[in-house]
């Protein structure tokens, strides 16, 4: 199907990948500090291994590479009846990787897991920040729509008939995932949620999410 196809398909694996480092991330930095099995049962708990595709082993491994890339730090503590356990714990770097990953699930399109994750970690950025992410992802559902019908008015002629309702079906879900995004702009101008620049917010109080050992 040409260019239609190459901008209406999905992605993944990477944004999969993206998703993982965004939420371990996020729940690092609201507890304060935590164990590999808090990151993973509280993401459990989320039920994130439905909606991001997150896998146990993969919560591991985003932990090692993202203190491995200087954005968690390790502490080593003594377990209660056997070895060693980590703290890991958000840098400031950390800190604004997860910001910037919440920016870029906001405005990319076709990455529902990358989305998800943005979405559970929204209060992350500030009201106009979020605002100015969102509004872009509405500006390329746009586009995209206006390709979409263009193509529809003048399909290849090698194309298959059938084919045309999967493009039917990639218009339906940009219509309908342009309307929320719409909606959802509309309710953070209005004041919808406590964001980053808000008292209370989720930037600034550590153990949010009130995990123990």
């Amino acid at each position: 199907m040409g260019k239609l196809a190459i901008e209406t398909r999905g992605l993944s694996g990477g944004g999969r990948v993206s998703a993982t480092k965004l939420l371990v991330l996020g729940i690092v930095h609201l507890s304060g500090g935590a164990h590999g099995y808090q990151v993973r049962s509280e993401l459990q708990s989320w039920g994130a291994e439905s909606w991001a595709k997150i896998k146990p082993g993969s919560i591991y491994h985003a932990l090692k590479k993202a203190a491995a890339d200087g954005l968690l730090t390790e502490h080593a503590e003594p377990g209660n009846s056997g070895p060693e356990r980590v703290l890991y714990r958000a840098t400031t770097r950390g800190r604004d990787e997860m910001v910037e990953l919440v920016r870029d699930g906001l405005r990319r399109t076709h990455d529902p897991d990358m989305l998800n994750a943005s979405i559970a970690m929204l209060p992350m950025l500030t009201r106009t920040d979020a605002i100015a992410h969102i509004n872009e992802r509405v500006a390329r559902l746009e586009a995209e729509l206006v390709v979409q019908a263009k193509w529809r008015e003048h399909p290849n002629r090698d194309t298959p008939e059938h084919v045309r309702d999967q493009a039917e079906l990639w218009a339906g879900h940009a219509r309908t995932e342009l309307e929320w995004a719409k909606s959802l702009s509309r309710r953070l101008s209005e004041g919808a949620y406590v964001m980053a620049d808000d008292p209370g917010s989720w930037r600034t109080v550590h153990d949010h999410l009130n995990m123990h050992s």
